[in-house]
């Protein structure tokens, strides 16, 4: 099995992150203006140090497909790193 680009390695926890926030609702906008964009930055260290990637990467794909038949947003899960700010996020904290 051919492993990943190292060099990549970045652009896969950024799009991971990415469509984290579209699934669970939260804008990227709106996640800069928390702190003039410290939380952000810290969520992107989060992000690609978490040694979940294939657990997030598979509870994404289920989840796009079920928000095609219930366009209803999801809850972060308990693995991801950055699932309380984008709950505080959402709450408008």
């Amino acid at each position: 099995m051919k492993r990943p680009r190292q060099d990549l390695a970045g652009f896969h926890h950024q799009v991971l992150m990415d469509d984290m926030m579209q699934v669970v609702g939260v804008d990227l906008l709106d996640v800069i203006d928390v702190d003039g964009g410290q939380s952000y930055l810290r969520a992107r260290s989060n992000c690609h140090a978490c040694i979940c990637k294939d657990g997030c990467r598979d509870w994404l794909t289920e989840a796009r497909s079920e928000l095609k038949n219930e366009p209803e947003e999801k809850q972060p899960q308990p693995f991801c790193p950055n699932g309380g700010l984008f709950e505080a996020v959402k709450r408008g904290d």
